[in-house]
Parts: structure tokens; C-alpha cells; sequence
């Protein structure tokens, strides 16, 4: 199975200047895939974003009143392009492209026969003239919009496990061209690697995992004045589903503003990871956590959600 197909046709469409959301579900409609998508339009004084939910329907899924798992696959990002100051894609835009091409291809393979047990779930947004934002070690975009905004739209309450894909390459410590994985966050706590997705991640690409070193201060919000590696895994903070970032990273650090830096082969092995994971988590093949782990923690040692998510609006 490649998804390099799909991953070139994402980008040809959210390559085009005047993309937006409409045009990306229609996009997607035209292929006449067995998916809905909804479109949500957020503005600003600054500029806009639209916010897409793409809901693939699995086989024995919720939406059809079954008790398949539903997986929650979150493009994370501040915006697909930089104009008018930059033209083109910027790095940033990876988590879109990969969400969407995971969207098409796990559609596609149920419209070929091959139905996942449980539903996925898939939210992006699509904002091509997005602010550049200092940082270091380089820059990184922003968004025109609250990061909280997004966030509450991206923690789907359908989602009941959440992979959150993002560029992270503005970094100094993951040192590896192709993807990377997160610890699993779940409600203010960072627990161990999940084995499962370890495996997972093996299998895909021949290699041992890559596990990015999340702190503490990379899940506190935002609005907290400290340094974040990125956004990836700020979804926790709406949701009491674990999440796991899907990082696609560099041997070198390279800002979320450049252009020309898509690499379609790193986003094709995270975009084929993703949806490994979509089969095995909604077949309850493959767990984020070990939930009798997770509940010797909070007896012992206690909630830290509402610690953590301290800043954050409700």
C-alpha cells in the first residue's frame, strides 16, 4: 500500500493560491468517495481559516450504531501559506496535506471494499495567507485565528484516540529526516510510548521508531510563556482522549515559513503510518495507553488536567 498518490494530488490542489475549504470538499466529493465533509468558515479582522471535518464511516462504526473504536486523525498547523509575503506551500503545511491525504486514501480503500471496523474522523484547516511568527531557533507561521479556536474544533468529541499530525522541523532535537511519534497525553499526564504504535511504526518503515522527548511545557497552553516545541499536541487539552503527535521532522532545523520544503516521501510514511494505525486501532487491535497503568496513576498520584490546562479558555 503507498499513499504517494494521494499525497501528490493533495498538494497540486493546496498549492493553488486561492484554495480554500469549499474547494478542497469538493475536491474530495468529486472523486466520489463514501465520506461526508463539513466546512466551517472562522474569520478575524486579519484574515480567515476554514475548518474541514472529513467522517469516513467504518463498518460496525458509532455513526451506524456500531461499537467499533473511532480514531481522530488531526491536521495541526498555522497555515498552508504565507502570502503575501511568501508564495508557494510552506513546511507548515504538512499536517494538512498529510490529514487530507489520509481522508482519501482510508475513503478510498472503503469505496474499493476494504471498510475499516471503526469510524475516522479527520479535521484541518485551509488557510493559504497565514502571519510568519519569530521564534527559535527559526521562524514558524502562526495562524490569523485563536490557536484555542482551532483546538476546540479539532478535538472532535466523536474522537476517541487522536493522532495529530504537524511539521516539526523548527527544532534542535529530533535529528532524523521522516517522521517521529509522541509519547501518548492524556488528560495533563505524558505517559510511556505506546508498544503498539511502536510496532506499528516499525513495520512501516524498516526502521526503529523515532520517539520525540515531549516535556512538560510542550502541553501546557499557550498561552503559558514558555517554549513549545510546537502545537502538535495541544488538542489534549479539549479532549480526554489520548492524543499522539506524528511529527514530520528533519536532520536539520527548518522554519514552518520555508517554501520548498514538502517532502512528499516523509509525509507518504507518516500519511501510510496514520492509517495502519486507523485499521488496527478501530479493529481494538492496538491500544494509546495501558489502561490499567492509567488507572493506578490517577489513584495514586490524581488528576492533573485542570492543572495543566490552566490558561486555557473553556
Amino acid at each position: 500500500m503507498t499513499i504517494l498518490r494521494h499525497i501528490l494530488e493533495v498538494v497540486d490542489l493546496l498549492e493553488d493560491p486561492d484554495i480554500d475549504g469549499d474547494r478542497v470538499g469538493k475536491f474530495l466529493e468529486a472523486k466520489n468517495l463514501p465520506l461526508t465533509v463539513e466546512v466551517e468558515r472562522i474569520s478575524s479582522r486579519e484574515a480567515y481559516t476554514d475548518v474541514i471535518t472529513i467522517l469516513i464511516e467504518g463498518e460496525n462504526g458509532k455513526s451506524s450504531s456500531g461499537d467499533s473504536p473511532t480514531l481522530g486523525v488531526v491536521g495541526r498547523l498555522g497555515g498552508i501559506g504565507a502570502r503575501p509575503a511568501l508564495k508557494g506551500l510552506v513546511s507548515d503545511a504538512d499536517g494538512a496535506i498529510t490529514a487530507l491525504s489520509v481522508a482519501y486514501k482510508i475513503a478510498e480503500l472503503k469505496k474499493r471494499g476494504d471498510k475499516l471496523d471503526g469510524d475516522v474522523v479527520v479535521v484541518t484547516h485551509i488557510c493559504p495567507r497565514a502571519p510568519i511568527m519569530p521564534y527559535k531557533p527559526v521562524p514558524m507561521m502562526g495562524s490569523p485565528i485563536d490557536i484555542f479556536e482551532l483546538l476546540k474544533r479539532e478535538a472532535d468529541p466523536r474522537m476517541e484516540a487522536i493522532l495529530s499530525v504537524d511539521a516539526t522541523k523548527a527544532n534542535w532535537i529530533v535529528n532524523y529526516t521522516g517522521f517521529a511519534i509522541t509519547p501518548t497525553i492524556k488528560e495533563g499526564w505524558i505517559l510511556r510510548p505506546s508498544e503498539d504504535l511502536l510496532d506499528i511504526y516499525t513495520r512501516v518503515t524498516g526502521e526503529p521508531p523515532v520517539v520525540i522527548p515531549i516535556t512538560m511545557q510542550d502541553i501546557v497552553p499557550y498561552t503559558t510563556p514558555v517554549h513549545h516545541i510546537n502545537s502538535m499536541i495541544q488538542p489534549w487539552i479539549y479532549t480526554s482522549a489520548p492524543v499522539v503527535g506524528v511529527g514530520i521532522t528533519t536532520r536539520y532545523a527548518v522554519p514552518g515559513s520555508a517554501t520548498g520544503a514538502t517532502n512528499i516521501y516523509s509525509l507518504e510514511q507518516a500519511a501510510r503510518f496514520i492509517v495502519e494505525v486507523a485499521k488496527d486501532y478501530t479493529s481494538g487491535k492496538a491500544k494509546f495507553y495501558d489502561e490499567k497503568e492509567w488507572r493506578t496513576i490517577l489513584e495514586r498520584h490524581g488528576d492533573l488536567k485542570e492543572i495543566m490546562r490552566k490558561g486555557a479558555p473553556l
